[in-house]
């Protein structure tokens, strides 16, 4: 990661591999050559499997394969949204051991990383809770996995400035409770008041085709670190949406979703800008409806405002550039990644970006984008 001191890249097969189980392996093999001084210490595979069985069934086969290739306690999760372009694509996050000294805190699912110096801690892992069809239930047991996770690493769950929620069916409902509604309100519990000052974790609520509920984050403590959130003018904040674009007519009580449009994070010689999973939103409604491209441009356009002059200078005294520092496209309709690829290359050219097939938080969105800027 880039304030690791390192990044993260994307590991794609090699084109002959035709089967999974050897794309998983040309994979794999890949991870090996990685090596540039820096060290692996969180692995992301997207990837979809056929059944819930066969979803465990790779999670295991893979898990034995890391162990085997690394002497180290590598971070695994597993997000069932099928890429694009192959059957799997690996996201490997790496850090510089001559500056950071890491420590595993746990192992499993429920797993993370605390990387310490001198002034400050970070924290990289992610929980993950598969037993329960109910989402409410699934997020309840997603949060006080997390919970424990933060205690253990002597952390609270307002040190997270970023977060990734990953939903099984995101769109559907348990009786008449819609899902990713019902994750909002465990969320909105489990937060309770404690970033009513500094403002909410940057993040991206996103589907998934299986697997429960998945949360990933990043957490910081210490001194010598500035944070705070990023607005944009042109869109409410999703912790203000009035109760017009909530879903569930049948709960009694609906709350926002608790994150931020993006969140600045500056340590030493490292700011950036962490982008939220950003859609075609205008005001708190939906824009280009049916119109994957009219989407992207908009979503596009509602990432700029987020690293714009006006923003990076009350950000900071220092004359800033920013520069796009990688990108994740979510896209709903597997017929929609060729005009939605086209205009994202149309503004960044050839940024690392990876494509991956996900349901979107409304029924009507087509294309969800989410990154980091790096500030130079």
């Amino acid at each position: 990661m880039y304030f690791l001191d390192g990044d993260r890249i994307y590991i794609k097969p090699e084109r002959a591999c035709s089967t999974l189980e050897e794309q998983v392996e040309s994979c794999c093999v890949k991870l090996l050559k990685i090596n540039s001084g820096k060290r692996i210490f969180k692995l992301n595979f997207f990837v979809d499997t056929e059944s819930d069985e066969a979803y465990a069934g790779l999670r295991s086969r893979v898990k034995k394969r890391i162990t085997e290739l690394f002497s180290e306690n590598i971070i695994l999760s597993f997000i069932a949204q099928p890429p694009l372009t192959c059957k799997i694509i690996v996201e490997a996050l790496y850090y510089d051991p001559e500056i950071w000294e890491m420590k595993t805190i746990s192992d499993g699912e429920n797993g993370a990383a605390v990387f310490s110096n001198h002034k400050m801690q970070i924290l990289v892992g992610n929980v993950h809770t598969n037993r329960e069809a109910c989402c409410k239930l699934s997020s309840e047991q997603a949060f006080g996995a997390l919970n424990e996770v933060l205690e253990n690493a002597d952390f609270g769950i307002g040190n997270i400035i970023r977060q990734w929620n990953y939903l099984e069916n995101i769109l559907g409902f348990d009786g008449n409770e819609q899902r990713y509604q019902a994750f909002n309100d465990v969320r909105s519990h489990y937060y309770g008041s404690v970033f009513e000052k500094n403002g909410y974790p940057a993040a991206t609520g996103i589907g998934m085709n299986r697997g429960g509920v998945i949360i990933e984050f990043v957490a910081v403590k210490g001194k010598g670190f500035v944070t705070r959130p990023v607005d944009n003018p042109g869109q409410i904040s999703a912790h203000n949406y009035s109760e017009n674009v909530l879903v569930g007519e049948e709960c009694s009580v609906k709350t926002t979703p608790k994150f931020e449009r993006a969140r600045y994070f500056n340590y030493e010689d490292k700011k950036l800008i962490f982008i939220s999973g950003t859609a075609s939103i205008t005001g708190e409604l939906t824009v280009g409806v049916g119109d994957p491209v009219h989407q992207t441009e908009v979503t596009i356009q509602n990432i700029q405002r987020l690293y714009s002059d006006e923003v990076l200078q009350n950000l900071s005294d220092e004359k800033l550039e920013a520069k796009y520092g990688h990108a994740r496209v979510y896209v709903k309709n597997r017929k929609d990644f060729h005009p939605i690829r086209k205009t994202f290359k149309k503004h960044f050219g050839n940024l690392p970006v990876v494509y991956i097939i996900a349901d979107i938080c409304r029924t009507d969105l087509l294309v969800e984008i989410e990154g980091k800027v790096i500030l130079e």
